[in-house]
């Protein structure tokens, strides 16, 4: 038995609950998992209620399997037996659903925890604001693409709290998604004076794009660029401004640099194998377009520099001049 676990076991008998905690807690920072798990399981076995949370929030956040999957959700549902009002437990469980890929139960235990406000324990006060929980619904419903929902309540928290940096960019997120581009503009050029990132980029690029300002959404759309590597495991938005971007080079005349584009965006899903519907379309739109390009025969695809495309007509001629070839070589008795 380790001294630490010695040590947990004499401030339990002493009924010195905080001081074990603390303990558990800094043999995790010190990645002692070990101890750290068994001293928790002490104070479980004891009924010491915040023990429970704790173990839950290691699942939820840092144990690789996350319990096989659970995160957390069994710790956090024996919390809320004990305390059925405590905000911060039904927080954590909306987490757990959520990471379960329950979004709409997810949603719901965050309706829960908004109407816990009222008359939320005094025993527990709540870990989080209500504005926090508000915005983390919002989150929510934008993860569930319920962008109409999601635009409702961020007009509730504006109203309720007046707007901040995370409420701006997603007024204007929201607000292109649902067709409200040039109010959406609005919101965006305001998000991106307080900070550069790539949802507010990608946002107003869609806008202008939905707008017709092609050369405006180009520019919107490079600057998704300089921040693609660190969103790898986000093909949906990774493949929304690069076929866009190819897109509003086609609208600009510029079919060389749409070449570029289109080839860097199916070079990217061929990577991927099977993809979902939505994206699996903008595949097809994008060879399709590249096919249309190419057989103009104006454009050479630089990515194979060596293949030389020709248009219809050059071709036909091109093939005619070989069978003539052929027929005066076999003519020769070649």
């Amino acid at each position: 038995m380790s001294e630490a676990i010695e040590s947990a076991k004499q401030y339990i008998k002493d009924e010195n609950y905080k001081e074990a905690l603390k303990l558990a807690r800094k043999r995790h920072g010190k990645e002692d998992i070990d101890d750290y798990l068994a001293i928790l399981d002490l104070l479980i076995d004891e009924d010491y209620i915040l023990a429970i949370e704790e173990k839950g929030m290691y699942y939820q956040y840092y144990d690789e399997t996350h319990d096989n999957g659970d995160y957390g959700e069994k710790y956090f549902r024996q919390y809320l037996e004990k305390q059925p009002k405590s905000i911060n437990a039904i927080c954590d469980l909306a987490l757990s659903r959520f990471n379960k890929g329950k979004t709409d139960e997810a949603i719901d235990y965050m309706d829960q925890a908004l109407e816990k406000y009222k008359t939320y324990s005094r025993v527990e006060k709540p870990r989080i604001s209500k504005k926090e929980v508000l915005m983390g619904k919002i989150e929510l419903l934008i993860q569930a693409k319920r962008y109409d929902d999601a635009l409702i309540h961020l007009k509730k928290y504006e109203n309720q709290n007046g707007s901040d940096e995370k409420s701006d960019l997603y007024m204007g997120q929201m607000l292109q998604k649902t067709g409200q581009n040039q109010e959406a503009l609005e919101y965006l050029d305001k998000s991106l004076l307080n900070e550069d990132t790539i949802i507010a980029f990608n946002a107003k690029g869609d806008a202008l794009y939905e707008l017709g300002q092609y050369k405006d959404a180009l520019k919107s759309y490079k600057n998704c660029l300089h921040y693609e590597s660190k969103i790898e495991d986000d093909l949906e938005l990774i493949t929304n401004f690069n076929y866009k971007s190819a897109f509003c080079c086609v609208e600009l005349g510029n079919d060389q640099e749409a070449i570029k584009y289109l080839n860097k965006t199916i070079n990217m899903l061929n990577e991927h194998g099977r993809l979902p519907t939505d994206i699996e379309a903008i595949y097809q739109k994008c060879s399709f377009e590249k096919e249309r390009i190419i057989k103009k025969g104006e454009v050479e695809d630089k990515e194979f520099r060596k293949t030389r495309f020709f248009s219809t007509r050059t071709s036909l001629i091109i093939l005619a001049i070989i069978l003539i070839l052929y027929v005066i070589a076999r003519y020769l008795g070649y």
